[in-house]
C-alpha cells in the first residue's frame, strides 16, 4: 500500500493559499490597509497551522474554532476596509482564501465546522452585496471548493474506519494464532510427557516373563487412561487439569474427560481460568468417578460431576 506523508499532499495547497493574496498586497495603499493587514495574519496563521501543524490527521477541536472565528472575521474586516477606501478591488482573495481554510479545516475531520463557517460566508456575502454575490464574488467557486473538501473528508473517515477494522481483524487473527499454537505446544508437551513413561513400561512389559505384577498392571492402567485423556480431553488439560487427573487417579478415583468442543469460542486465559475453577472444586475429591465435559451449543461452557458409587447425590455438580 502506499503512504503519503500529509506534509507532503499539503505543500501544493499550502502554495496555492500563500499565492492567494499576492494581488491584493501589491495593490497601492497596502501599508494603510490595517483591517485588511489583521485579516491577512488571521488567514496566513489559520491557513498554516490547518495544513501544516498537529500530529494526525484530525485537527484539534480549539483550532477549528478558530478557523470558525477566522471564517467570520476575515471576510468581515475586508468589506469593512473597502467601505473605508472605498475601492472593491482590495481584498479579492479573500472569498478563496476562507474556502481554503474551510476545505483544510474539513478534510481534517472537522467537517461541521467547515458547514457552518461557509454558512457564515455565504450570509455575509449576501447581506453584502445580495443574491448575485453567487456569481460576482466568487461564492460558486468557494462552494465547489468546500464541498469538494467535505466529500473528501467522508471518504478519508470512511477509509480510516476501514483500516482500522482490518487491523483489529488482523490483531484478532494474530491472537488466535498464537494462541492455538501455544496450545498445540502445551499438547505436544505432555503427549512427550506421557510417551516418555509409556515407552520405557512398554519395554518392561515386553521383557517380563511371567504374568504382569499388581505395579505393572497399575502403571499401565494409568499411561492407558492418559493417553485416552489427550485423545479426548484436547482443549481441557492445561497443566493444573493434567495434574489434578493424576492425583485422582493416584487416589483410585475414576476419571473421564470429554471435549465436545463447548471451549472453543474462549480465549487462552479465559480457558485456562474456568479450568483452574474447575481444578479447585475438585480438590474435595478422593473416591468414586468423576466425569469432566465441555458440551457444545449450551449456556454453560463445562460441566463437573463427581459421584460415590451407591450414593444417591453426587458430590460435586457444577456447571461453569
Amino acid at each position: 500500500m502506499i503512504s503519503i506523508s500529509r506534509i507532503v499532499a499539503s505543500i501544493i495547497p499550502y502554495i496555492y493559499a500563500m499565492y492567494l493574496p499576492v494581488q491584493s498586497i501589491f495593490l497601492p495603499g497596502f501599508n494603510t490597509r490595517y483591517l485588511e493587514m489583521i485579516a491577512l495574519v488571521i488567514y496566513f496563521y489559520a491557513a498554516t497551522a490547518t495544513l501544516l501543524l498537529f500530529r494526525g490527521l484530525l485537527l484539534p477541536r480549539w483550532q477549528a474554532f478558530f478557523n470558525l472565528g477566522a471564517s467570520l472575521a476575515m471576510p468581515s474586516l475586508v468589506l469593512a476596509q473597502r467601505d473605508i477606501v472605498d475601492d472593491h478591488a482590495i481584498g479579492s482573495w479573500v472569498v478563496m482564501g476562507t474556502a481554503v481554510v474551510l476545505t483544510a479545516t474539513a478534510v481534517r475531520q472537522r467537517a461541521k465546522f467547515a458547514l457552518i463557517g461557509l454558512a457564515a460566508l455565504l450570509t455575509i456575502l449576501i447581506v453584502e452585496y445580495g443574491q448575485g454575490a453567487i456569481t460576482t464574488v466568487g461564492l460558486a467557486g468557494a462552494l465547489v471548493f468546500v464541498m469538494a473538501g467535505l466529500a473528501v473528508s467522508r471518504g478519508i473517515a470512511r477509509a480510516t474506519r476501514e483500516s482500522e477494522k482490518f487491523k483489529e481483524k488482523e490483531i484478532e487473527t494474530r491472537s488466535k494464532i498464537a494462541e492455538l499454537e501455544a496450545a498445540s505446544r502445551e499438547r505436544q508437551q505432555q503427549l512427550s510427557q506421557v510417551l516418555g513413561i509409556a515407552v520405557p513400561l512398554l519395554s518392561a512389559i515386553r521383557d517380563s516373563q511371567g504374568p504382569l505384577s499388581d505395579d505393572l498392571r497399575q502403571s499401565a492402567k494409568l499411561v492407558e487412561a492418559t493417553l485416552r485423556d489427550n485423545l479426548r480431553g484436547r482443549d481441557l488439560l492445561n497443566r493444573a487439569m493434567s495434574n489434578e487427573i493424576q492425583r485422582l487417579r493416584n487416589l483410585g478415583v475414576d476419571v473421564l474427560i470429554l471435549d465436545e468442543g463447548g471451549t472453543q469460542s474462549l480465549s487462552a486465559k479465559e480457558k485456562d481460568e474456568l479450568l483452574n475453577r474447575a481444578v479447585d472444586s475438585l480438590q474435595v475429591v478422593t473416591q468414586g468417578r468423576v466425569t469432566i465435559r465441555s458440551p457444545k451449543g449450551e449456556d454453560f461452557r463445562l460441566t463437573v460431576v463427581a459421584t460415590i458409587p451407591g450414593q444417591a447425590q453426587p458430590v460435586l455438580s457444577l456447571r461453569l
